[in-house]
């Protein structure tokens, strides 16, 4: 049962882990909603040996034997799901996947783990780095790997705390549990410092969609997203035509609260997936390959993004502010909620009386190629201590973790919980499958804070409805002035 069962889950893993802000698939993988295909290759005469027995592409590294030597990961305490370390087995199926993912790494290099960690979420990005910075002035070479908060991360990179993994050797990125334009996305001109993909759980976990309630669509005679979304008419208008005339005052007092009847409920800083969401980036490498502010955030289309968000959100159909609601689509009085994946994980499943259902975050409109899915910022990178004392068993350690992660935690994440235990048809697992191929990172959500907090410019605009021409265009000053830090940051690292 356990092949059988592995040769299925094989059929839907042969993919890379996401496709970040690309359109870029294998020849003959395009379908008709434009994910990448979830058919496995097929062995052909001549190439079998490149797949293990349960049909997973084998990884690259040579035999490796490291002798028994320790290798150290600081990761941060404060992540919100399970990633790193894992006890012992306990029949949780990612907890037991996490521990079967580590223990073949060290039996593959023949190293053993050694963990650290310290808080450094979003509110502990200063303490992480100092904790950090503490052990690189030490001269402390026995720290390998670091990971953190994605944007912990990054500002360590700037610190010059993470090694330049481009020239590297056992590092390789074309493989299919790295992003599959991983390097078009995170390089900084000709390095890359932090990456992710299969090697972060959370990535999965942290992808943003919209759920929506089967029950009420029925009840509401409204179109089936699932059928929008094959057709690719699943657009913003459609969304919010959807909602239209929805809202409900429940408790009759008057105003909007969280008590109410909405058409669509979230949180304010979710409303920044809408940005990328309609093919727009924040930062972008120009010709030279130095990082600048994209065009797109000054551009018109972001404009008119920020009024049609800011006018729906006015019209008490939208129910979106800096607080995080949940409660109205859990209880049955919302028809969509915007949210990330692991929704399903923490409150749906086996918690609500009626029947959900998935749909990417909707295309800008129907001239849009393809849907493109953010990932929620608390999202692990991966890095090398820059002062590591074997570089090169760094990256062997981490290219090992990201290949047995694709088969041991993306399999019973994405394929056993995501695609079985959290759908009700092969509608939502379709569905599992366009978010994750369309998922795209952005420079300017990992340096968000040294950018004067870009990604926060966008999404208070748009649920205060402002005009963000105005706004974008008075911004530009200290945009430009922290972009030009960063670029000088990473330029002293290279010289």
């Amino acid at each position: 049962m356990k092949k059988i069962l592995a040769l299925i889950l094989a059929v839907f893993m042969l993919l890379p882990a996401a496709v970040a802000c690309s359109e870029t698939q294998d020849p003959g993988t395009e379908t008709e909603n434009n994910s990448a295909s979830t058919t496995a290759p097929v062995a052909d005469e001549g190439t079998e040996d490149l797949y293990d027995e349960d049909g997973f592409l084998k990884s690259d590294l040579p035999e490796l034997d490291f002798g028994g030597e320790t290798v150290t990961v600081l990761y941060w305490s404060d992540v919100e799901m399970q990633e790193y370390e894992a006890e012992e087995i306990n029949s949780i199926l990612v907890n037991d996947a996490i521990y079967r993912r580590n223990a073949n790494v060290e039996k593959t290099l023949n190293i053993e783990f050694e963990w650290l960690s310290t808080p450094g979420n979003n509110g502990k990005t200063n303490e992480f780095v100092t904790y950090v910075g503490n052990i690189y002035s030490g001269g402390d070479t026995n720290l390998d790997l670091i990971s953190a908060y994605s944007r912990t991360t990054a500002i360590c990179a700037i610190e010059g705390y993470c090694a330049d993994m481009a020239d590297l050797p056992y590092l390789n990125f074309d493989m299919p549990w790295w992003p599959a334009s991983l390097l078009d996305v995170v390089s900084i001109g000709d390095s890359v410092y932090f990456a992710s993909g299969d090697a972060s759980v959370n990535v999965l976990h942290l992808m943003y969609a919209i759920y929506f309630n089967k029950d009420l669509i029925e009840e509401y005679k409204l179109e089936n997203p699932i059928e929008l979304v094959r057709n690719d008419q699943w657009t913003l208008d459609k969304l919010i035509e959807m909602t239209k005339d929805s809202y409900q005052d429940l408790d009759a007092n008057g105003k909007e609260d969280v008590n109410d009847f909405f058409g669509l409920v979230g949180a304010s800083w979710g409303f920044d997936a809408f940005y990328t969401g309609s093919d727009l980036r924040l930062v972008e490498q120009d010709a030279d390959k130095l990082l600048v502010i994209s065009e797109d955030f000054y551009g018109q289309k972001a404009v008119d993004l920020c009024t049609k968000l800011g006018q729906w959100n006015q019209t008490g159909d939208c129910y979106i502010d800096d607080s995080y609601h949940q409660d109205p689509f859990v209880e049955g009085r919302s028809i969509f909620i915007q949210d990330r994946c692991h929704l399903a994980d923490k409150r749906l499943v086996g918690l609500v009386d009626f029947t959900y259902s998935i749909v990417p975050t909707p295309l800008y409109n129907a001239d849009q190629e393809d849907f493109i899915s953010v990932v929620g910022n608390p999202f692990s990178l991966y890095a090398l201590f820059s002062a590591s004392e074997d570089l090169d068993r760094a990256a062997a350690v981490l290219e090992c973790w990201a290949s047995e992660a694709y088969r041991t935690t993306t399999p019973a994440q994405f394929e056993m919980n995501m695609k079985l235990r959290y759908s009700e048809s092969s509608d939502e697992a379709d569905m599992y499958n366009i978010i994750r191929n369309t998922v795209c990172f952005d420079l300017g959500r990992l340096f968000n804070n040294r950018l004067n907090k870009i990604t926060d410019i966008f999404y208070k605009a748009a649920i205060e409805n402002q005009n963000f021409a105005m706004i974008s265009k008075a911004q530009s000053r200290a945009l430009n002035h922290g972009i030009e830090g960063v670029v000088e940051a990473f330029k002293e690292l290279t010289e």
